[in-house]
């Protein structure tokens, strides 16, 4: 059951870094574009957009790199989820205070939102395995 959660966590954390990337990349090299998927006005501050971003890709490398040894690493997996939820509470706070178009919100639930129980799973199910007494 052990290998079965470390595969499966393995390529939860590592699908999960590639989509941080996807989602990031893009504000530094077609910042226009990027920002009119998800608003219908430009933020005045592109350096905001900037600095999210390259917040959400050094996240990104986190997971990455917890996937190699969820076990080694697994004190910083409530991390990944907990670093979900910041945001995902904050756009969505956002979003009924009328701050951002119902598009924002909906990159969210697919960027961040969804993680949340995934990477959530992947740490009880790792800290359980990881406090069992190793036979023999």
């Amino acid at each position: 059951m052990m290998m079965d959660t470390m595969r499966v966590g393995f390529w939860i954390y590592r699908i999960g870094a590639v989509s941080n990337f996807v989602v990031t990349i893009p504000a530094f090299v077609a910042y226009d574009r990027y920002v009119s998927l998800f608003t219908v006005e430009p933020p005045p501050y592109p350096f905001l957009v900037w600095i999210w971003s390259g917040m959400a890709f050094l996240w990104g490398v986190m997971f990455w790199e917890v996937s190699s040894d969820l076990v080694g690493k697994r004190a910083m997996l409530k991390y990944t989820y907990l670093e979900k939820a910041v945001t995902s509470t904050s756009v969505v706070v956002a979003f009924f205070m009328g701050d951002i178009p119902r598009r924002f919100l909906l990159g969210v639930v697919f960027t961040d939102i969804i993680w949340i129980p995934l990477f959530a799973w992947v740490h009880a199910r790792v800290a359980a395995t990881a406090q069992r007494p190793v036979p023999g």
